[in-house]
């Protein structure tokens, strides 16, 4: 698992390349940024789980439209972890990705909640080397959590990565 995570971190790398490039900026002008933007991208998230509107009634969204959103969040925290030339050796292994055969989302809410909290909660910490590699941990627990192998993040980051590169390519 670790060769597939260095492979969304190097494929990350030539986005941000591109990015910069194009918009003359440095991982430095925009690190703020980046927080705020994996910031808004874990609300996002949060809203189509739905795991904390206990007012209402409504099913999370499809599965497939959770995990674009759970990429996009993979795509900030790699920023971030480049940025501050994070050693990319986190637990992968250590976490047991499933994959989740009746294709729904998992229904311990709970759980789900306190996840999403504990993230919030810690995106101060996204400053240090230390605290980028524990956050970036915690959302992959997330996305097993959500019911996401390995492979299915891994091929909706590749998937997603080259819908990026085409809007950058269109004046996204």
């Amino acid at each position: 698992m670790n060769k597939n995570l260095n492979e969304i971190i190097e494929s990350q790398k030539v986005l941000d390349k591109a990015i910069q490039v194009k918009h003359h900026v440095n991982y430095d002008s925009v690190y703020d940024e980046l927080k705020l933007a994996l910031f808004v991208e874990l609300g996002e998230l949060a809203n189509e789980v739905r795991c904390f509107k206990f007012w209402s009634l409504k099913q999370p969204s499809e599965k497939d439209v959770i995990l674009e959103e759970y990429v996009d969040g993979i795509h900030f925290i790699s920023s971030l972890a480049i940025a501050k030339q994070v050693e990319i050796n986190l637990k992968v292994n250590d976490i047991n990705f499933s994959i989740n055969q009746d294709n729904t989302i998992p229904k311990n809410k709970k759980h789900l909640t306190k996840l999403f909290n504990s993230l919030f909660s810690k995106m101060h910490q996204l400053d240090s080397k230390e605290g980028i590699t524990e956050w970036f941990n915690e959302y992959l627990s997330l996305g097993h959590s959500l019911g996401f192998s390995f492979k299915e993040i891994s091929e909706a980051y590749f998937k997603k990565n080259q819908i990026n590169f085409k809007r950058q390519n269109e004046n996204y």
